[in-house]
């Protein structure tokens, strides 16, 4: 019996049908707190060190940048912290004004100093931001950021307490969109000040007995391991439009178990549906089962450093050997699309892989070639690598299949190292790896999210590839205000860098997950998983 039938029966047996839940989420709908699967426990709340999409989603119920997303639909945005905004002609000057009815949780007056503030601490070499380049469209933040040049010369000004400029390095008339993102977010600078400082790492600013935010939410309990809780905030410039008493994050990083915990009404909203359970899971909960699109690619990076994948020959006969088609069909369970491209379709935006053979077959051929000459005929004399991937089930089921067509293919073996989160993303940030399991969510929607990862030394690159020539061409989709020219530049870089292959793309995914139609209205799906929980009604 294979895993998914023997699965599918174990289901069946401890799983209560979707429309018999137990007494847990029908008691927290009562209180009106929403419950969300949310994946991994949270690495941070501090906006200036979260680097995972589990960490975002808890940021931006508790922080709230000049702008946030509209509940209505995909890229529009509104009025945050920021009650207007204005450009010059050449959409590199943007000027925002700050509602003065802004204040942080604690009563403290918001005010433009709190953003310059924030954007500095981002940026400062001395604090390694991870996500410091999401704030590179700013003038020089780059250069402070690698010191090469003085705070005030980058363009970031505080004009008075209630008005912000900016000023970019070139034409920017998506701004508002990159600013959804929580590094564009504030932090409470007389709070960090008082606990440690601008540069203090280790600041516990955003434990829940010191937390002080300007979003919906504040926090109410954290139990690690178990979940983080939010509370409305009656200081948010909206509080009266917040739809729910709170909402309940749980760590989940098995789908199986989340599933199962979903069927025995211990949750309002899954984080996903594995690959395994998706026939069972849309077969017993037709209303609560989605299936959406999403702005997401699952793919392999290769760390380029360590011999031999240091060889472009050898990182495309691993791209050639892998049966993407085989892989999303039997693995994923038809919950994605086969891809040799990174960026997801969407956006007005699409690009062209190198030329490569057109049938497996063919493919498979060439790998065993390019492996050949790069001095590993038949895989002899190949070294053992090592595959790093998270613990949950397909992950390991998807680098157990990709380990069999290695060696099938190309007769190489690969072993397989299973992490729990918190290790695997410090592997993977410190580049311990030889293969890391990966996937990219658009931080905005807009092609670049995912070409800019790129870049030669950027702080989610995590590969040691880099390249002259992607560097000039993002530089100059940066430098136009054309959207044509800017798409263009943007197609040359992920061209460059599929043509060297620092990573294998595998598919473009989908969203699986369960939602209580009960229990949740005002529900939208989107593009980037970034609905405004406020907006979220729960009921009985």
């Amino acid at each position: 019996m294979n895993v998914y039938a023997f699965l599918a029966i174990t289901l069946s047996c401890l799983l209560t049908a979707c429309g018999d839940r137990r007494s847990s989420s029908e008691r927290f709908a009562q209180d009106g707190i929403l419950i969300i699967g949310n994946n991994s426990e949270p690495q941070s709340q501090d906006p200036h060190k979260a680097t995972a999409v589990a960490d975002g989603k808890i940021i931006s119920t508790l922080l709230e940048g000049l702008v946030r997303p509209a509940p209505t639909q995909d890229g529009e945005v509104l009025p945050g912290t920021a009650e207007r905004w204005e450009h010059n002609d050449r959409a590199d000057v943007w000027t925002f004004y700050l509602n003065p009815s802004a204040q942080w949780s604690d009563g403290t007056p918001l005010t433009a100093h709190d953003f310059e503030y924030a954007y500095k601490r981002l940026l400062h070499p001395q604090f390694a931001g991870k996500y410091a380049e999401m704030l590179y469209p700013l003038l020089r933040a780059e250069d402070f950021n690698k010191g090469r040049c003085d705070w005030e010369q980058v363009g970031v000004k505080a004009l008075d307490k209630h008005t912000l400029q900016l000023t970019l390095s070139g034409p920017t008339p998506h701004l508002p969109r990159l600013m959804l993102h929580f590094t564009w977010f504030p932090i409470p600078k007389h709070k960090v000040e008082v606990l440690g400082g601008m540069l203090d790492r280790r600041s516990l600013w955003t434990r829940p007995e010191n937390w002080v935010g300007n979003g919906a939410y504040v926090i109410a309990e954290h139990r690690f391991n178990d979940y983080l809780s939010v509370k409305p905030n009656p200081r948010y410039l909206r509080a009266a439009e917040v739809k729910n008493r709170g909402v309940r994050f749980l760590p989940i990083v098995n789908g199986y178990t989340e599933t199962r915990m979903y069927m025995g009404g211990k949750l309002h909203i899954t984080n996903n549906v594995p690959p395994e359970m998706l026939a069972y899971a849309a077969a017993e909960c037709k209303q609560d089962f989605c299936r959406d699109p999403y702005y997401c690619t699952i793919f392999y990076r290769l760390n380029t450093s360590r011999p031999p994948l240091h060889d472009s020959r050898v990182r495309r006969a691993l791209h050639l050997a892998i049966n993407r088609s085989a892989l999303v069909d039997k693995v994923v369970r038809g919950a994605g699309t086969p891809t040799v491209t990174f960026t997801p379709p969407g956006a007005g935006y699409s690009v062209s892989a190198a030329t490569e053979p057109n049938t497996q077959a063919e493919r498979e051929a060439l790998a065993r070639q390019l492996l050949a000459e790069a001095g590993f005929d038949g895989g002899k004399g190949f070294p053992v690598l090592e595959l790093m991937t998270t613990s949950r089930d397909v992950q390991r089921v998807m680098a157990e299949t990709i380990q069999a067509m290695w060696e099938q293919v190309l007769g190489i073996h690969v072993d397989i190292r299973s992490c729990e989160w918190t290790a695997y993303k410090s592997a993977q940030q410190n580049m311990e790896y030889d293969i890391s399991s990966s996937s990219w969510s658009g931080d905005y929607l807009d092609p670049a999210t995912f070409v800019e990862l790129w870049r030669s030394g950027g702080g989610n690159n995590c590969t040691g590839w880099g390249s002259a020539a992607c560097d000039a061409a993002l530089e100059s989709a940066r430098a136009t205000g054309d959207a044509d020219e800017r798409r263009a530049h943007l197609q040359r870089a992920e061209e460059l860098m599929l043509r060297d292959l620092p990573i294998l793309p595998l598919y473009h995914s989908e969203r699986t997950y369960l939602r209580s139609r009960q229990h949740v209205n005002n529900w939208q799906p989107r593009l980037l998983d970034n609905f405004p929980l406020d907006a979220v009604e729960v009921k009985p």
